[in-house]
C-alpha cells in the first residue's frame, strides 16, 4: 500500500470533449491535485494507469475501446490502491451494481456540483466513499431484492457492539464520519476506530461494501 500524500494524483477518463474540459475546470478548485493524465477513453485511462498509478481515477462509464467497468476490473487486477470515483449519466440499476462489484468506491451523476466531485476525490483519497443519494438507493434495493436462494448466506453472525451497529446504521443512511460525529456527539476520530472495527468485522474494503452488505444481513435497515 503506497503511503497517504497531501497531494492527490488524478487520471481522469472521459469521452466527451466538452465535459473533460469542465473536470479539468472543476480540478482547479483542489490546490492540492496533480492531475497525472486526461483521457479519451478507457485504454488509454488503463495504460496511464498502469504506466503511472495515480491515487484516483475519475471515470465515466460509456467510453470508446473500453467501457468504466471494465476498465475498473482491469486497473484493480494490478493497482489494488487505486480509488476509483464513477461520473456518469447512467443511473440504470445494472450499470450502478457491476460498477460496484468492480470495484469502484464511489459514484457520482453529471448533475453533481463541482464541489461534489471534489468531495468525492478528496474522500476517495481517504479511501472513503461518496455516493449520489439516488444511487445509494438503487444499491440498497437491489440488496433488498435478492432471492432467498441466491450464493451469498445471509445467516452468517457478524458480532458488533451496540455502538458499531448504530454507526453502520448512520453509514448505510449516507452519512460520512463527521456527519454520524455530530449526530452521536463523539469524537470524529472514535467514529473512524469503530468504521475501522466495522470493515474488519463484515470482511469488506469499503463503507459503501459494507453498507450493501449489512442491509442484505438484515443487520440493519438501510435509508
Amino acid at each position: 500500500m503506497r503511503p497517504m500524500s497531501s497531494t492527490i494524483r488524478v487520471v481522469i477518463a472521459e469521452d466527451e470533449p466538452a465535459y473533460r474540459n469542465a473536470i479539468q475546470r472543476t480540478l482547479t478548485l483542489m490546490p492540492e491535485c496533480q492531475l497525472v493524465a486526461v483521457c479519451e477513453d478507457g485504454q488509454e485511462a488503463l495504460e496511464a494507469c498502469e504506466n503511472d498509478p495515480p491515487d484516483v481515477l475519475l471515470t465515466d462509464i460509456n467510453m470508446p475501446r473500453m467501457d468504466g467497468v471494465e476498465l475498473i476490473r482491469r486497473i484493480l487486477r494490478k493497482e489494488k490502491d487505486i480509488n476509483i470515483v464513477v461520473l456518469t449519466v447512467n443511473e440504470d440499476d445494472d450499470t450502478v451494481f457491476e460498477a460496484f462489484r468492480a470495484g469502484a468506491l464511489g459514484y457520482l451523476l453529471k448533475t453533481s456540483t463541482p464541489q461534489d466531485v471534489v468531495d468525492a476525490i478528496r474522500l476517495a483519497h481517504r479511501g472513503e466513499a461518496k455516493v449520489t443519494p439516488k444511487i445509494a438507493t438503487k444499491v440498497i434495493e437491489d440488496f433488498r431484492r435478492v432471492k432467498d436462494d441466491d450464493e451469498t448466506d445471509d445467516t452468517e453472525l457478524y458480532v458488533l457492539s451496540d455502538r458499531e451497529t448504530e454507526i453502520l446504521e448512520l453509514i448505510a443512511k449516507g452519512m460520512r464520519n463527521k456527519e454520524i460525529a455530530n449526530h452521536l456527539s463523539i469524537a470524529e476520530k472514535t467514529v473512524k476506530n469503530h468504521v475501522s472495527n466495522i470493515l474488519k468485522a463484515l470482511q469488506v474494503n469499503s463503507r459503501t461494501e459494507a453498507a450493501m452488505k449489512a442491509v442484505r444481513a438484515k443487520l440493519v435497515q438501510g435509508s
